[in-house]
């Protein structure tokens, strides 16, 4: 018995502690890689195929994308489950089937004129280029939600999704099932307090998304210890952009319209 006690606080405090990330290999196109925020939004209302393909034309080599699922099982485009924040409907995207979703556009405040469909997720993949780094988000409920994640993973598994692909969430129990049960992608936790980051030790991801303000020299240091890479949000000024570089991070996440220029943010 003593035994047993002894071997499982070995592996969980090893779990905890002594782990490292698998690194992120074969995904960044750059250094720093550039990763739209929800598409370019000049033009078009976030997270639809006119504005991730906006972004492709500006120059971004990565589009970060938030998902969600309708009652019947199919994953939209959205960042929010509450219609009412971006469409003139009202309800919630997880308590509606894929039938009334289809006929529903976004953008009826931020683009009243311009409103596009909430795109499945399907549709994206298909139109956007096979070069594309993927960000996606996955969205959630609740802490224990995990409907969308498993629909993704059923579309990783039946290799449906071309893209280079990085799962992210500020869920540590999604970024955990992803970890351990998608093998194959990358993950990335989203984290938008200091508090928050204690959580990685249990979801073990590739890359640490922190909120702009809270990159520091500590966090980068802890994190290369642990062969983690740093995907910082939201980061739009020259000035900005120009530090997150000089300060090492793998991507910077973005609403900019425009790239901004390598020679500005040359350390």
């Amino acid at each position: 018995m003593i035994t047993s006690i002894l071997v499982l606080s070995i592996l969980i405090v090893s779990y905890f502690g002594y782990w490292t990330a698998r690194g992120m290999s074969g995904y960044y196109t750059e250094n720093p890689m550039m990763i739209s925020h929800r598409g370019v939004t000049k033009t078009f209302p976030e997270n639809t195929i006119e504005a991730y393909n906006n972004s492709i034309s500006v120059g971004y080599g990565g589009i970060e994308l938030d998902v969600l699922s309708s009652l019947d099982g199919v994953i939209y485009c959205s960042h929010n489950h509450e219609l009412e924040k971006e469409t003139s409907v009202n309800g919630y995207i997880h308590q509606m089937t894929s039938v009334e979703l289809d006929n529903i556009k976004t953008g009826a405040y931020s683009h009243p004129r311009n409103q596009k469909k909430i795109p499945r997720l399907d549709d994206v993949i298909n139109k956007l280029p096979k070069n594309i780094r993927l960000n996606i988000e996955v969205k959630f409920s609740n802490p224990f939600d995990f409907s969308t994640i498993f629909l993704l993973r059923k579309k990783i598994r039946k290799n449906e999704i071309k893209q280079p692909l990085l799962i992210s969430s500020f869920n540590p129990f999604i970024v955990f099932y992803a970890r351990w049960f998608i093998t194959n992608v990358k993950t990335g936790y989203l984290v938008e307090s200091l508090n928050m980051i204690k959580w990685m030790h249990l979801a073990h991801p590739d890359c640490l998304h922190p909120r702009a303000d809270l990159l520091s020299k500590n966090l980068i240091d802890d994190c290369s210890r642990k062969n983690i890479s740093i995907n910082v949000w939201t980061v739009n000024s020259d000035a900005a952009i120009k530090h997150c570089k000089q300060m090492g991070v793998g991507g910077i996440i973005s609403d900019r319209y425009n790239i901004v220029p390598k020679q500005m943010i040359t350390p």
